[in-house]
């Protein structure tokens, strides 16, 4: 299985027919990494300290993919693109950096977001949509 970077739209579906069997083969197969935007807005649904702690805990396990001024930069020239179609406005900066770092690595993006999409129709990188 290819490297998988999973956006926070699919995690929060996870529980949604084929979303949690899919996110589960992932894992198994080690192939999930992460991202610190993504995981500090997953982190930011815990109810206080040891929820937090918990959920951090969860996602410990997972590859990771350091951001760097590479991937700043992929982002912001993502942006670029998207202002000159007239979208730039509607891709959050979670999405804008977590596209870049999968796009870094050769990861296929998970998600159930259409700014993605937009994305994608700058970058040209492989996307997976789960859920609904």
């Amino acid at each position: 299985m290819t490297l998988v970077v999973v956006d926070t739209s699919v995690w929060q579906r996870r529980r949604q027919p084929g979303v949690g069997d899919a996110l589960g083969d992932a894992i198994d197969a080690d192939a999930v990494a992460m991202v610190d935007p993504i995981e500090l807005e997953l982190l930011r649904s815990a109810w206080g300290g040891a929820d937090h702690d918990e959920i951090r805990e969860e996602y410990s396990g997972l590859h990771r993919i350091p951001l760097d001024a590479e991937i700043g930069a992929r982002a912001v020239e993502v942006q670029s693109g998207l202002a000159r179609r007239g979208y730039h406005r509607i891709p959050s900066v979670t999405d804008l950096l977590a596209a870049a770092a999968a796009e870094a690595v050769g990861a296929e993006l998970w998600h159930c977001d259409r700014h993605f999409e937009l994305i994608a129709e700058v970058t040209g990188q492989p996307l997976r949509r789960l859920g609904t």
